[in-house]
């Protein structure tokens, strides 16, 4: 085969490689979609595109539910995230996925969602809480199962609640103070940017089924 033609078959692989855009495998997978209903997309750099089931979450992926729509997935550090409609959430890390990852981080853009970290004895504890922040305020999440979000029984699209359902323990910061929940039922609230957390009480059944309702499938 003549060298001219050896470069020309070079040449016409190479681009197809660049065409079909093939590139080496991502390495921050951040976790994978076990249940979805609705339309809900995933933003990300590289563009937008529709979530099925099993599809791949990555570091950076915003996730935006559509109306009337639930998106269930378990992050790589165990965590299962349940997300209800018209919610924006962004995966901003997740332990052990980069090096020195030493907790998780999202972000609650709007909308509300369900958490419930891995139990204690699947993994080592971060030296740090899990967090989700907020444009609000910063919830923190030591191993349990909690539920958050705004306009719960049209408190305000900028008012948050948050209730931890089960387990050790869920502290909610803002302007400078933090309140710590300590007991299943028991919720705070914060009323917009720059308040601070209310004092903890237990939630009435009435808006913990209203709460739980917003992630029920």
């Amino acid at each position: 085969m003549s060298r001219c033609k050896i470069w020309w078959i070079a040449g016409i692989f190479g681009w197809l490689f660049a065409a079909v855009g093939y590139a080496a495998p991502k390495t921050e997978v951040a976790g994978y979609v076990t249940r979805v209903r609705g339309e809900v997309v995933s933003e990300a750099a590289t563009g937008r595109q529709m979530l099925a089931l099993g599809h791949v979450l990555y570091l950076g992926d915003r996730i935006v539910t559509g109306t009337d729509a639930r998106l269930e997935a378990r992050m790589r550090d165990g965590m299962v995230i349940t997300l209800g409609e018209k919610t924006e959430f962004v995966v901003r890390q997740v332990m052990g996925v980069t090096p020195n990852s030493n907790n998780s981080i999202f972000e609650l853009a709007k909308g509300v969602f369900r958490s419930v970290t891995a139990q204690a004895e699947a993994k080592p504890q971060p030296r740090e809480p899990c967090r989700v922040e907020t444009p609000v305020a910063t919830i923190g999440i030591r191993g349990t199962e909690l539920w958050g979000g705004f306009n719960l029984l049209d408190a305000g699209a900028r008012t948050l609640d948050v209730v931890m359902l089960e387990g050790k323990g869920v502290y909610v910061e803002s302007a400078g103070k933090r309140v710590e929940l300590k007991r299943a039922g028991e919720g705070t609230m914060v009323k917009g940017a720059g308040q601070a957390p209310m004092l903890t009480k237990v939630w009435k059944e009435e808006k913990l089924q209203a709460a739980q309702r917003t992630v029920a499938w």
